[in-house]
């Protein structure tokens, strides 16, 4: 999966891509095609690589540097249909013959950049063959055409065509120079070809550093930290900051995340409105996060590598495939067991699991997913507000509601104020009753909450 795939599957990371400040399209292109990073080793050297750019980012004593290398970025093009067509025997035109002068130019800038910034973990390859070849009057201007230096008999004729007497003669030196430039286009392109495996490597290499650059921006925007790679996950104040940023713009302050959980199965229980969907959201992105490379909004974090995450949060899925809510969580949940079964390590993230069905169904199908995935040994939080489940798991509970003793009424905008979304360990399922307390506190029909206790 590339992450311009995973959009779908976690539309917040469309947020955190918005959020990068990339210096080119390089960079940008380099990140939507990122793979998502299954080997630990890997992680660990784009971490390190990470780590290295976050500190020369911070050193005032390298900005001038980092700041012409940026510049430098900002002005490189891909050029990859013209380095593609060179590789194809193409002879190329006056126009891509400049995009491989101007890349070589700009790359050997930039690698020397690189060089004074002491970042040994990038090779780039040499260019002044490129530039000799393509620069034959020695200027190292980023500009390009078929220079009479290249040709005795092409600079003759130039000089003709600028004396000459009569429209015949100019058209008979223009196209004897013509013939001349297009041998020496192919020529050029031929002397090119040996090439193009350097350019394309320098090119990787930009793009790769460009993204290093706007990763490191974000995480010390975000106050970032480095994630641990670990055999379980433990997030320490995990902040989403898609949410975070929406409530900013209310007034209100996001809840961080504290949650450890081993490979298990962890069920969590809470009343509606006690932030489950947010919570299996946030962890989701925290694992995505994690597997393209990126530091945590978090005061720590520990995660385990995984193949796939699969989750099933809320109704987007189904709107978009047509289906039923209900249709799309059971095949949700057919896929979990399937690619577990599969021997592939998996996260699954499941809220409110069969919450549109009656509730007698709903708590079988949670006590049957549930035994599942212990005997699948996957690693699952599920959350839901049933109660009654028969079932062998770690459990938690979100503490919920907090009304003071003072507080006997509540606007429908200040309940979050009286939410507290930390999650407390428990041996049992009970769900806290919050439904009438509510509803008294926004002074509800009263004779309407009468007719539901006396329903009881």
């Amino acid at each position: 999966m590339l992450f311009k795939n995973a959009f779908e599957q976690q539309p917040s990371l469309r947020f955190v891509f918005e959020k990068l400040q990339f210096h080119s399209a390089l960079g940008r292109q380099h990140l939507l095609n990122l793979p998502f990073c299954t080997d630990a080793d890997e992680l660990r050297d784009e971490f390190a690589h990470l780590s290295d750019t976050i500190e020369l980012w911070q050193d005032e004593t390298r900005r001038p540097v980092l700041s012409h290398l940026c510049q430098q970025i900002h002005q490189l093009n891909n050029i990859a249909p013209t380095l593609l067509s060179l590789e194809n025997g193409a002879v190329l035109d006056d126009i891509q013959l400049f995009e491989i002068k101007k890349t070589a130019i700009l790359t050997n800038f930039i690698a020397l950049d690189v060089s004074k910034l002491e970042i040994q973990w990038l090779e780039y390859a040499p260019m002044e063959e490129v530039i000799g070849i393509l620069d034959p009057e020695k200027t190292h201007i980023p500009h390009f055409y078929v220079y009479s230096a290249y040709d005795e008999e092409l600079a003759c004729l130039r000089e003709k065509l600028k004396a000459a007497c009569n429209s015949q003669e100019e058209e008979t030196y223009r196209f004897q120079a013509q013939q001349i430039e297009d041998r020496l286009r192919a020529e050029l392109s031929e002397r090119l070809k040996p090439y193009r495996q350097a350019l394309s490597q320098n090119l990787r290499n930009t793009a790769y550093l460009d993204l290093l650059i706007a990763k490191a921006r974000l995480a010390i925007d975000w106050k970032a930290c480095q994630p641990q790679i670990g055999d379980s996950h433990d997030l320490v104040n995990l902040t989403n900051p898609e949410i975070a940023e929406v409530l900013a713009l209310k007034g209100r302050k996001f809840q961080p995340v504290c949650i450890r959980f081993n490979r298990e199965t962890v069920l969590i229980t809470g009343a509606n409105m006690a932030g489950k969907s947010v919570l299996l959201q946030s962890v989701a992105l925290a694992q995505y996060l994690f597997q393209f490379g990126f530091f945590l909004p978090a005061e720590s974090a520990t995660l385990p590598v995984v193949d796939e995450i699969i989750t099933s949060i809320g109704d987007r899925q189904s709107a978009l495939s047509g289906l039923s809510s209900f249709a799309v969580e059971v095949l949700t949940i057919d896929r979990i067991i399937k690619t577990a079964r599969e021997g592939k390590r998996v996260l699954a993230l499941v809220d409110e699991l069969a919450r549109t069905t009656n509730p007698d169904e709903g708590k079988r199908m949670v006590n049957g997913f549930i035994r599942i995935c212990r005997k699948l040994s996957l690693t699952a939080i599920v959350t839901t507000h049933y109660s009654g489940l028969d079932v062998d798991c770690k459990r938690l509970r979100v503490k919920g509601l907090q009304i003071p003793e003072n507080v006997s009424s509540l606007s429908i905008g200040h309940i979050a104020d009286y939410m507290d979304y930390s999650l407390v360990e428990t041996r049992n399922d009970d769900v806290p009753k919050e439904a009438f307390t509510i509803a008294r506190l926004l002074h509800v029909d009263d004779e309407f909450l009468n007719e539901c206790d006396s329903a009881l």
